[in-house]
């Protein structure tokens, strides 16, 4: 079974943070340990090779039957020891060459830089993604398109040709 973008990036990272700072409209309302996630995901620089080496790894999650772990309002670092914690995933992670932490972080600074890349107002006080993953995202907009699917976002719905 497929997890919707959002899901999936809830499932993964600090997603809802960064949702409760767009729907909130201020930083202020967030808890500091809140907005040093949202800051640390948006700040994080994705490896060049980080979009098809997640790809491959989602689908061998999904081959493999392993749902990352409800991680919803926990922080990156709770949400990293959970996604270590899972039989079978951390085995897979690096095997494609990941580290529980860095699947973490990237798909968290892929999921943020999808969301302020695809015309959403960030909130005041939130920083911008990290340049070199929109440039990235504009060199490898089919790689960014694949991802999205591998996580379950429906061709069509999001599309990469809406990066800015």
């Amino acid at each position: 079974m497929r997890l919707p973008i959002l899901a999936a990036l809830a499932a993964l990272a600090c997603a809802p943070q960064f949702a409760a700072a767009q729907t909130a409209g201020a930083p202020a309302q967030m808890t500091p340990a809140m907005q040093a996630d949202i800051a640390a995901g948006m700040n994080y620089r994705l490896p060049n090779d980080f979009i098809p080496r997640a790809t491959s790894t989602l689908q061998a999650l999904q081959a493999a039957g392993i749902q990352p772990p409800n991680s919803t309002n926990l922080s990156l670092r709770d949400t990293i020891a959970r996604i270590g914690s899972v039989p079978g995933l951390p085995q897979i992670l690096h095997a494609h060459g990941f580290t529980p932490e860095q699947f973490v972080m990237g798909m968290t600074a892929f999921g943020m830089t999808l969301a302020a890349t695809n015309g959403q107002n960030l909130p005041s006080g939130i920083p911008q993604p990290n340049p070199a993953n929109v440039a990235l995202f504009h060199a490898h907009p089919e790689q960014v398109t694949a991802l999205m699917q591998a996580m379950g976002t429906p061709p069509g719905q999001s599309s990469s040709a809406q990066v800015q």
